[in-house]
């Protein structure tokens, strides 16, 4: 086995489980849990991003992504048609796919609706009038509640990746 496909390997694995993870936590628990706690929720957002989270977690699916394109690239001997109509080169197929639409959902719908309102929150203490104030709250809950839907959708797509990923070598 050359290097490449080592590295490749360790990337993809290593660092789709940490996507897929904080893909499950993330509206699962972490949401759920800023939703319980109203308005002060929103102080853990800015601090998630001041920590780069926002940041890297498209990065590392982007590596995933790409590791695993190239990984299904050499076992394919460069997408032949031979393996890719096999079970296995169509349950690989299947996963990557899950797995770029769960991206993407990520990246147009998640991600943008959690940083406005994570930039909603911070402007809460500007706000003088009870009116305004309350209108951006609404705001701010029709986001989470838009990021944590979008985010479930993301996270049964990629734990549909997974399994198909795992069970590819048996079908």
């Amino acid at each position: 086995m050359n290097l490449l496909v080592i590295l490749g390997r360790i990337l993809h694995i290593v660092l789709g489980a940490v996507w897929v993870g904080f893909a499950v936590f993330v509206p699962f628990y972490l949401m759920p849990a800023l939703q319980d706690v109203g308005p002060e929720g929103g102080k853990v957002m800015p601090a998630l991003q001041r920590r780069g989270l926002i940041t890297m977690l498209p990065i590392i699916a982007l590596i995933t992504l790409l590791s695993g394109i190239f990984l299904l690239w050499h076992v394919s001997t460069g997408f032949g048609a031979q393996f890719m109509g096999s079970h296995m080169g169509i349950a690989l197929s299947i996963g990557g796919l899950s797995a770029i639409v769960g991206y993407a959902i990520g990246m147009a719908v998640v991600r943008p609706s959690m940083l406005r309102a994570a930039e909603l929150s911070q402007g809460l203490a500007a706000l003088t009038s009870d009116s305004e104030r309350a209108a951006q709250l609404a705001t701010i809950a029709a986001l989470r509640e838009r990021g944590a839907t979008g985010g479930k959708l993301t996270a049964i797509l990629l734990l549909i990746a997974v399994t198909a990923m795992a069970v590819a070598r048996y079908v």
